[in-house]
């Protein structure tokens, strides 16, 4: 470095408003994760080391779950707005499993389960997201 120059760090704000690039990277995330984590979970179970009668549960977990780390990946990546864009993710998700659903295997949750997992799907979001701007501060 030259005489009398001192390296300056400019730090930048995060852009302000939705980002929904930020939420569409998460929902893919999310299915990346969940895709993998089925992928183990089915083997475990043909391996019989897990009964398949936990199999729905198990699955219901590994889809939250993943969510949940979309969501965090979301917020952190906005760096605002960690509930808007943490909760929105949880919403596109569970609209993308129900439209997968619908299209894959002809048949859609009764409507109370759906509304119960949309609700938690957008409270895990919002949590994850709020999360997702707090770590690595």
């Amino acid at each position: 470095m030259r005489a009398g120059y001192e390296r300056v760090r400019v730090m930048t704000r995060p852009r302000e408003g939705l980002q929904l690039k930020c939420v569409l990277l998460g929902v893919v995330l999310a299915f990346m994760a969940a895709f993998v984590l089925s992928g183990v979970v089915g083997l475990v179970m043909y391996q019989g080391w897990l009964s398949e009668v936990y199999s729905p549960l198990v699955m219901n977990l590994v889809s939250f779950f993943c969510l949940f780390v979309g969501a965090l990946y979301a917020g952190r990546r906005a760096g605002v707005s960690g509930l808007i864009h943490g909760g929105l993710t949880g919403l596109f998700y569970i609209i993308a499993i129900s439209v997968l659903g619908l299209l894959l295997f002809d048949q859609l949750a009764p409507v109370l389960v759906l509304v119960e997992r949309t609700v938690l799907a957008i409270l895990l979001g919002a949590v994850g997201g709020t999360i997702g701007i707090n770590i690595g501060r």
